[in-house]
């Protein structure tokens, strides 16, 4: 995985390249990470942004399992209605 500053963002053609060649890419701000960029095709635009969503709900839920305590699933029922909210 090959990280790049957002300042490099303005070197497109340099960006797409290092994106075609490395496939993923972790955009940093002040050297910390904060977003990916990642390749899509026009027909494939829905079903990327579905599975990232997949990934990071399922990653938000265990996240909570693992804190545990009798609340987690209260938590993770609020979480749900938030991402039934969010697509509408």
């Amino acid at each position: 995985m090959n990280y790049i500053g957002v300042s490099e963002l303005k070197k497109s053609k340099a960006m797409w390249e290092m994106l075609d060649r490395e496939k993923e890419l972790v955009l940093t701000k002040e050297g910390k990470p904060g977003a990916l960029i990642l390749p899509v095709t026009p027909e494939g635009l829905e079903s990327t942004l579905k599975a990232v969503r997949r990934a990071l709900f399922s990653e938000t839920v265990s996240s909570i399992r693992a804190r545990g305590g009798n609340s987690a699933e209260e938590e993770i029922n609020r979480e749900i209605n938030t991402v039934r909210q969010n697509r509408r």
